[in-house]
């Protein structure tokens, strides 16, 4: 600065008066010229060599994603606003009060930027790397820090500019904090809900969730600050808030693929009228069906002791006696355990057949075992060759499902009807 007052002075053509403001005019053209040739050299030098250590050290993803968000090149301006803080005492004196005054905010509003330029760099990078890792989703959080990132730096800024401590700014605006509570809402809502999320690890990139108030039914794409992005496997894409997630009830089956294991619960209803015990001709079938031989001889032998020590009577009503229905239910256990895609040897995995209340549409018998595929054709395929089967045998043990009348059984009934008739 003094240099250039010296060389100003001996000027010709210029007022005393305004030899110190020329001076100083001309060190704040020259403050900032130094200042964008230093920032082109640190980011050259950052691009240029810094760019290659990272390189070196065997990280390509990182390298890569530095480059891509400009990290390298918001480091080198940060450098060159590190030594704007030193260097402007050098070039800016308090002689022209509102010179100094206006040099001192740029500079700051040029730290303040830069600084903010480089967290936002290093946010992008990391959202990056890890925003749509299956197991980290940081994609939320990221958004969130960023927010308070961009707060933070409007405080800064308008805190330089009216030339006030940012506490005197926020004492200011908590006056509209109900306004911006308003504002904010679902990013606030959203932040609380993505740290709830990521820490207790509920849902994940891929995983297959059921959100029945959303409409959502299919895997996971994205996970945001606001949303929740869901591809039904109609490939249309929903967009649940994340708040609902943990608000509302949703089904998350992450689990079942852990367990390489997924549930039949289905009921067959069964027609009341069709259930009855056992006769000697229908017990006699029944002991030709290889699942059944010895588990009809040991019930056999039980009942027979039972009924002996009692002195039961030949009456069906005394004693014990095998029904159709109670038959049909332990074939169709022993039926599901002999087949190989069943899980049956893993009491982590339930296998029964049982009767739940009866309904108006008979009496439902439910089947509750687990397949050891998760692979969704597979599992309906299997599934529906197990129906198949229990759907067949049902005549040989005397049973019939419930179904409501159609159509052709009311017109056959009227048809038998009229041919029965008696001829006028």
């Amino acid at each position: 600065m003094k240099f250039i007052l010296s060389f100003v002075e001996n000027l010709p053509y210029i007022p005393d008066q305004y030899n110190v403001l020329i001076a100083q005019i001309a060190s704040a053209v020259l403050f900032v010229f130094v200042l964008c040739i230093l920032a082109r050299f640190s980011t050259w030098f950052c691009n240029t060599y810094l760019s290659k250590l990272v390189a070196k050290l065997h990280s390509d993803k990182w390298f890569n994603a530095m480059r891509e968000h400009r990290f390298f090149t918001a480091l080198g301006v940060v450098v060159a606003a590190m030594a704007a803080i030193n260097l402007h005492p050098v070039f800016i004196f308090q002689d022209v009060t509102w010179l100094a005054t206006l040099m001192g905010k740029l500079t700051g509003l040029f730290v303040v930027i830069s600084f903010s330029w480089l967290i936002n760099a290093l946010l992008d990078t990391l959202s990056h790397l890890y925003g749509r890792n299956p197991n980290i989703p940081i994609k939320g959080l990221v958004q969130a820090v960023k927010i308070v990132v961009f707060l933070g730096t409007g405080l800064f800024i308008l805190s330089l500019v009216l030339g006030r401590k940012p506490m005197y700014i926020i004492t200011g605006l908590s006056a509209l904090a109900a306004v911006f509570s308003l504002i904010f809402k679902d990013p606030i809502l959203g932040f609380a809900a993505s740290i709830q999320l990521t820490t207790n690890k509920l849902i994940k990139i891929g995983d297959w969730i059921t959100v029945d108030s959303a409409g959502a039914d299919g895997n996971i794409i994205d996970i945001s600050l606001t949303s929740v992005r869901v591809q039904n496997f109609d490939m249309t894409i929903v967009s649940v808030p994340t708040y609902d997630m943990i608000s509302k009830p949703f089904k998350n089956w992450s689990g079942m693929y852990a367990a390489k294991a997924r549930r039949i619960q289905r009921s067959i209803l069964i027609d009341v009228d069709t259930v009855k015990f056992l006769d000697s001709d229908m017990l006699a079938r029944l002991k030709k069906i290889e699942l059944l031989k010895d588990y009809l001889a040991d019930k056999e032998a039980e009942i027979a002791a039972f009924n002996a020590k009692r002195n039961v009577k030949e009456n069906l009503i005394n004693g014990r006696h095998l029904t159709n229905l109670g038959t049909f239910r332990h074939y169709a256990e022993l039926y599901l355990a002999s087949r190989p895609y069943v899980v049956s040897n893993d009491d982590n995995f339930t296998l029964m057949v049982r009767q739940l209340k009866q309904e108006s549409q008979g009496l439902p018998l439910e089947v509750y075992c687990f397949l050891n595929t998760t692979v969704w054709t597979d599992y309906e395929a299997l599934q529906s060759d197990i129906f198949d089967h229990l759907f067949a045998v049902l005549p040989q043990f005397g049973l019939y499902a419930y179904q409501q009348p159609s159509g052709r059984n009311i017109a056959q009934c009227m048809a038998n009807l009229l041919d029965n008739a008696p001829k006028a």
